[in-house]
């Protein structure tokens, strides 16, 4: 993951663009490659708001007692809020998703302290011996599903056109997200499989296993609900915002329909874009809890799904990245090494999962992201065809300016 977000940055230090990778992957592997990283990235980004909702709702129904018949009912009211947020502009969703990102972690941080310092002398802190065949496709499948804790980082690259100082900020949030963030998820992996290591079954078969772990703890429970359900609100946002504007930037350069490229007259933000992804961010999962499944199931069905989505994109602007700088005249071994590595070891990765066995529907899933990146594959291909002249079109950024890299200037 640090080597996908220092290729992502090799392109963020020299351009802003609304398409974000989308738009890089085309200036390394043009516009049929783009076309197809754009397609399964917006696969990803659709279908990682989807457990974020299912999520959010979950926690939510936790920290107020509510039914498991609610979660369906709450995934509509936290759909809507978010689409309020992204319709009102960036800077309002970015600041919330912030804030709530900073108490988020720091809630989680201090009940996970609390439970391990309640743990009873003697447990130990060594890991548990797990029973089973370790096999090569298990193993690609996990790390497949540990993209899902970074996915979104490179989320950063479409917002540059709206950030101010873009080739300095956006490159800094791609290389120090994943860094930061990676060591907090060590921590909560290593504190949870301690706490979890002598868990009843009930309270591993929980949806909110940890919660559950502190069910004798009235106020701690609440706060790791409240927490939690920001974190999972904070990536709806995120995950919205960014696909909308990889759709609208795929409509304004013509490879899907242009309405996508309209933005809302005050606020301009790609209101077209968003009318279009909220309904099915929205409608998926609150279709499959109505109709019986799970909460838990719709949220690890379609976490798996996005992670697909997220790794063939990370394949493609990793391979983009030397590409690049060789078309622009400053390519060095590193980025090749960097960038040959990263690419393919993540294809190597995802080859292995979508063709290795069956984790909790995961073989139904990989078909399901197959199915979903057929159509991009083939619309990629049918505009190579018949319409050289759109597909011509994809990658525009904006030039870099001096106000892009000093703080304070007045150029132009």
């Amino acid at each position: 993951m640090l080597l996908v977000g220092w290729c992502v940055s090799l392109f963020a230090q020299r351009l802003a663009a609304v398409g974000g990778v989308y738009t890089y992957t085309a200036r390394g592997l043009g516009p049929a490659g783009a076309v197809v990283g754009g397609w399964s990235l917006a696969i990803g980004y659709a279908a990682v708001s989807m457990p974020a909702l299912v999520g959010c709702a979950l926690y939510l129904a936790a920290l107020f007692s509510l039914p498991s018949s609610s979660v369906a009912l709450l995934v509509l009211l936290v759909g809507g809020l978010a689409g309020w947020c992204t319709v009102r502009g960036i800077q309002l969703s970015a600041r919330v998703a912030l804030a709530l990102e900073v108490v988020s972690i720091a809630v989680v941080l201090v009940v996970l302290a609390v439970l391990l310092l309640r743990l009873p002398e003697g447990l130990g802190t060594a890991a548990p011996v797990v029973d089973g065949d370790v096999r090569w496709g298990g193993v690609a499948v996990g790390v497949v599903l540990g993209v899902t804790a970074f996915m979104g980082f490179e989320s950063a690259g479409v917002l540059g056109v709206e950030a101010q100082r873009p080739l300095i900020a956006v490159p800094r949030a791609v290389l120090w997200t994943p860094a930061v963030a990676g060591a907090l998820f060590l921590v909560g992996a290593v504190a949870q499989v301690v706490l979890l290591r002598r868990a009843p079954l009930e309270v591993l078969m929980s949806p909110v296993p940890v919660s559950a772990l502190a069910g004798d703890t009235g106020w701690l429970v609440r706060l790791l609900d409240a927490g939690i359900a920001a974190s999972f609100f904070a990536c709806v946002t995120g995950s919205v915002n960014a696909l909308a504007r990889v759709l609208f930037s795929m409509g304004r350069e013509g490879v899907l329909p242009p309405a996508l490229g309209r933005v809302h007259v005050r606020r301009g933000t790609p209101v077209q874009a968003l009318s279009l992804s909220l309904p099915l961010v929205v409608g998926v999962p609150f279709a499959a809890l109505l109709a019986g499944s799970p909460g838990r199931s719709v949220l690890t069905g379609t976490i798996t799904v996005s992670a697909f989505g997220y790794v063939l994109a990370y394949v493609l602007v990793c391979a983009a990245a030397p590409l690049f700088l060789r078309r622009i005249g400053e390519l060095t071994v590193w980025p090749v090494v960097g960038g040959l590595v990263a690419a393919g070891l993540w294809l190597l990765v995802l080859v292995v999962a979508l063709g290795g066995e069956s984790w909790q529907g995961g073989r139904a899933m990989s078909w399901a992201y197959l199915a979903a990146l057929l159509p991009g594959v083939a619309w990629a291909r049918w505009l190579a065809l018949r319409r050289p002249a759109r597909l011509a079109r994809v990658g525009v950024y904006d030039e870099p300016t001096v106000a892009s890299v000093l703080p304070g200037s007045m150029a132009a």
